[in-house]
């Protein structure tokens, strides 16, 4: 191999002398060396060198113009460093000080004239192997170079693939201390509020109008640490990526009255205006969204508002262009600073670390928000000013259309009542069912209870007179969705209320599926019971509020 390789290396003779040049070229072609070049001027080698490139230079010492020793002065200034180029040097003059010189110029070798042409050959072959083994090793080296640059390339990569982990794995657990933390405090805080405020009820020794006064704030406590449940459930589903979508139309009108009824005691309560404006035209706005989530994106932004103002005014309206449907939250607060309007967004977060524990809530609101917009294809964004208050704006991709008293929600109508209805309550929790009771009684004539789906169906049929079901969905025996299918299956006319603990919107959808007309999620409150039977025309008037 590296015989058959030498034979086709680039040899350039130069000599002054054409008779010497003969006789190496006529030694070389009878050697069999295939590339070889000759020049009588030195002055040309430059220029040759660099088109040529050849592996041996075979070179005469004693020559006019240049000299051998010029030759390989201007060699080094174009062969590169740590290169392994070898001359054979051609002189007749072998004084101790001229191989001293050409061996410090650069030469490798000595050739004597006149030539020993057997000499000759086995010089130049040897030179040649040389320069081979050197470019061998040199090519080695620059493989062995490129993957110690390449590994340590890759080693770099892990470390900061290591690194970044680690930083992770620490954030994942600042976010699991703060999760903990924040989880403890929105829980056992309003439990604190439920169990404290539920004794002194118990206490006899208490005025009315103290016990008026533990039972709303019991309430308070209640709604509390219900809506701290349903945030730590948003957020799960949300990250899980099990949060389900169900878009159908839905009134804006009815969206911001729900929203004026929800929080105008809470606004009230801190002297702050709530002002709800609705489309210019007059009209009830329908958008093709998910009515539940933005109902909740907007109770979200609501409910920051209100924490974040301690006086002035809380705006909610919205606005239509050709493209999209802008609602927008105003309220004149305490105002987010620039370089905290990305971290606000962030989990667990209010405007900084300080102010984290600074007001109540679960500190997933604005992260639940984003989370749900993403799912509806919405965007939101932020206007403010520090000490003088904030609007956030949540924009919809819809095409929507203003129609005239449009009605999106699922209606019923029913048969005036004579006298009050017959109830059934199906539910296999035996507290619930005492409350249930506690309450309808004024709404009722008689009262039914079952404590398993089985027992409801059953009922149903020995009892036609029954024309309102409360229905829980996870019963043992037969479960509250096979009961309301088999029920309904008989009494189409039966008006079936869910109730169930498992408040996601699936749940929903489920409940309706199997036949239910209305759906409520426990824990409910008076008012929710209330509402859900003025809404089907079950309320007593005689025990409404005046």
């Amino acid at each position: 191999m590296i015989d058959s390789t030498c034979k086709n290396a680039k040899i350039l003779i130069v000599d002054d002398q054409q008779a010497n040049i003969d006789i190496l070229a006529g030694l070389l072609d009878a050697l069999g060396y295939t590339n070889v070049k000759t020049i009588t001027d030195s002055r040309l080698l430059l220029n040759l060198f660099n088109s040529y490139e050849p592996d041996l230079i075979l070179l005469d010492l004693l020559m006019p113009h240049l000299s051998g020793f010029d030759v390989m002065e201007q060699l080094k200034t174009v062969i590169p460093a740590g290169t392994y180029l070898p001359v054979l040097v051609l002189t007749a003059d072998m004084t101790v000080e001229t191989k001293r010189r050409a061996l410090a110029a650069g030469a490798k070798d000595f050739l004597v004239k006149p030539f020993d042409l057997v000499e000759t050959g086995l010089r130049i072959k040897i030179l040649l192997e040389a320069r081979y083994l050197h470019q061998q090793l040199e090519n080695q080296n620059q493989i062995l170079e490129q993957k110690v640059q390449q590994r340590t390339i890759e080693i770099d990569k892990k470390n900061i693939e290591l690194f970044e982990a680690k930083e992770k794995a620490e954030a994942s657990d600042r976010l699991k201390t703060a999760f903990m933390q924040n989880i403890s405090h929105e829980v056992r805080t309003p439990l604190n509020g439920i169990i404290g405020f539920g004794s002194l009820l118990a206490d006899q020794d208490n005025s009315e109008e103290d016990r008026i006064q533990f039972l709303s704030l019991l309430k308070a406590s209640s709604n509390r640490l219900v809506n701290t449940i349903t945030d730590y459930m948003d957020i799960a589903l949300l990250v899980s990526g099990s949060m389900e979508v169900t878009i159908k139309a839905v009134n804006l009108v009815k969206v911001l009255s729900e929203i004026n009824s929800k929080f105008s005691t809470l606004c009230n309560i801190k002297n702050i205006n709530l002002n709800i404006l609705h489309h210019q035209d007059g009209g009830e706005f329908e958008i093709q969204t998910d009515p539940e989530l933005i109902q909740k994106v907007v109770s979200h932004l609501v409910d920051n508002a209100i924490k974040f103002t301690q006086n002035g005014s809380i705006t909610v309206g919205y606005r239509v262009d050709p493209e999209k449907i802008e609602i927008y939250v105003k309220d004149t607060g305490i105002g987010i600073e620039q370089d905290s309007r990305e971290r606000i967004f962030e989990s667990f977060m209010q405007e900084n670390v300080s102010s984290t524990r600074g007001h109540e809530g679960s500190g997933l609101g604005l992260s639940i928000i984003k989370g749900m917009l993403n799912l509806l294809g919405g965007e939101i964004r932020l206007e403010s000013v520090k000490g003088e208050g904030s609007t956030f704006f949540v924009s919809l991709p819809v095409e929507p259309g203003i129609t005239d008293h449009a009605e999106s929600y699922k209606s019923f109508t029913k048969k005036a009542l004579s006298g009050l209805p017959v109830i059934l309550i199906a539910d296999d929790e035996s507290t619930h069912r005492i409350y249930l009771d506690s309450f309808l009684k004024k709404h009722t004539s008689l009262i039914f209870q079952a404590r398993n789906g089985r027992e409801a169906v059953d009922l149903c049929r020995e009892h036609p007179e029954i024309q309102l079901v409360m229905m829980d969905i996870k019963m043992p025996v037969l479960g509250g969705l096979e009961a309301t299918r088999e029920i309904k299956s008989f009494r189409k006319d039966i008006l079936i209320i869910a109730f169930t603990a498992y408040a996601m919107n699936s749940d929903r959808k489920a409940a309706l599926d199997a036949g239910c007309d209305d759906y409520i999620a426990k824990p409910t409150d008076s008012d929710g019971l209330l509402d859900i039977l003025k809404k089907h025309g079950f309320a007593n008037d005689a025990y409404l509020p005046g």
